[in-house]
């Protein structure tokens, strides 16, 4: 059975429940006769089975009361509404329940976020922003869930410092004198948010050359997640831009360390920081060791050019050929291709034009949290939305 199919019966339920709770509680003299409210309720089923939501919205909120029994039938239906891409009709049944000033303040600040999940898939993003707002300063039980909502909101827009202020809302207070307990799953998820939206500060005053507010933007990156390998990269770039070689490798030491996948991302870098020793054979025994720790394609094929230009092309194919037979990557059989042809040159040629096919073809990065792919690096996962989750590929087809 689906999981769809599950939801609905589970509404029609909750529904049917609602109805008969509803017409018990109702005050004798304004009840009508059971078989005039049985007569609306299975009018209201019909509505639903017949996918007609406008008519089915109607029906129960003018025949369904609205009182603590009858509450979850309301809010229910009214996400049922909005799963199902009916988000008018979500948004009159949590409107028709915020204008009954008779439910219990913690139950009518459970429609308030309600109402705001409505006016997020609406687009309607000031509408929930106040109504989050309402529910973060008045409500300590869905506090949590508005500022979630909160955060997801300014993320959207790129308003990086109110995402900032928001998600640190969400972080227990540190306490100086205590020893800070290890955090949650959820922390973490806040932290690695907080991490890239500091590196989203960062970029343009980078771009504007203000090094000075680029690099404490940065710091607080790497404060709040030591494994964010943007903050690195982008620490490493403003070493360099201040002259700072050494520091710029330190840092690109530490995500060959703690992320090796990310040694392809590295390499640029690190060429730029050892052109400033001038020092080709530190460069190459630098990029040996890195090559050997990482098992990067892009570190071995930097390797073999070096190699080539200070020993000359028989070394530099010996070393290719060695690193192809133990971990035979595209790039690596591509790099291969690219030394000096035999007799057979054209069946080399055309195997050379499969592989520039299927390196084209194939996509370079994976979202480790939910698959998606692509050719290009994104920090925020365009499909599911979190940080620091998509990587370079590794294997025959990658780095």
């Amino acid at each position: 059975m689906s999981t769809e199919l599950i939801q609905f019966l589970l509404i029609l339920v909750a529904v049917a429940s609602g109805w008969l709770l509803g017409y018990w509680y109702r005050p004798k003299k304004r009840r009508g006769s059971p078989d005039d409210n049985a007569s609306s309720y299975y009018k209201g089923l019909n509505y639903l089975l017949s996918e007609q939501a406008g008519a089915a919205v109607m029906t129960v909120i003018n025949e369904l009361p609205v009182n603590i029994e009858t509450l979850p039938t309301h809010l229910a239906l009214g996400n049922l509404m909005r799963s199902k891409g009916e988000v008018d009709g979500a948004i009159r049944i949590h409107q028709n329940l915020l204008s009954r000033p008779s439910l219990p303040k913690d139950k009518l600040y459970q429609v308030h976020l309600e109402l705001a999940r409505d006016y997020i898939s609406a687009g309607l993003l000031d509408r929930a922003e106040r109504l989050l707002r309402d529910v973060v300063d008045e409500s300590t039980i869905y506090r949590s869930d508005a500022l979630e909502h909160l955060q997801n909101i300014y993320q959207s827009e790129k308003e990086w410092d109110q995402a900032i202020a928001v998600a640190r809302l969400r972080l227990p207070p540190r306490r100086w004198l205590k020893k800070p307990a290890t955090p949650t799953a959820a922390e973490k998820a806040v932290e690695c948010a907080l991490s890239h939206y500091h590196c989203e500060k960062a970029q343009p005053l980078l771009n504007s050359h203000d090094i000075k507010s680029a690099s404490k933007e940065l710091q607080m990156a790497r404060g709040y997640d030591s494994h964010n390998v943007r903050a690195y990269l982008l620490s490493a770039d403003v070493a360099i831009s201040q002259n700072k070689p050494q520091q710029a490798l330190d840092l690109l030491q530490s995500v060959i360390e703690r992320q090796p996948v990310f040694a392809c991302e590295v390499l640029p870098i690190f060429r730029k920081a050892f052109a400033g020793f001038g020092n080709q054979a530190a460069y190459l025994d630098a990029l040996l060791r890195v090559a050997e720790k990482a098992t990067s394609t892009a570190f071995i094929v930097e390797c073999a050019a070096v190699m080539a230009e200070r020993d000359g092309a028989n070394s530099a194919s010996a070393y290719l050929y060695d690193a192809a037979m133990q971990r035979p990557t595209l790039a690596l059989l591509s790099a291969v291709l690219d030394l000096p042809e035999g007799e057979c040159g054209r069946s080399v040629a055309l195997v050379r034009q499969l592989l520039d096919q299927l390196k084209v073809e194939k996509p370079a990065y994976r979202c480790r949290h939910c698959g998606f792919s692509g050719q290009k690096l994104h920090w925020l996962c365009p499909s599911c939305e979190q940080w620091g989750t998509i990587a370079p590929i590794r294997g025959i087809q990658g780095d």
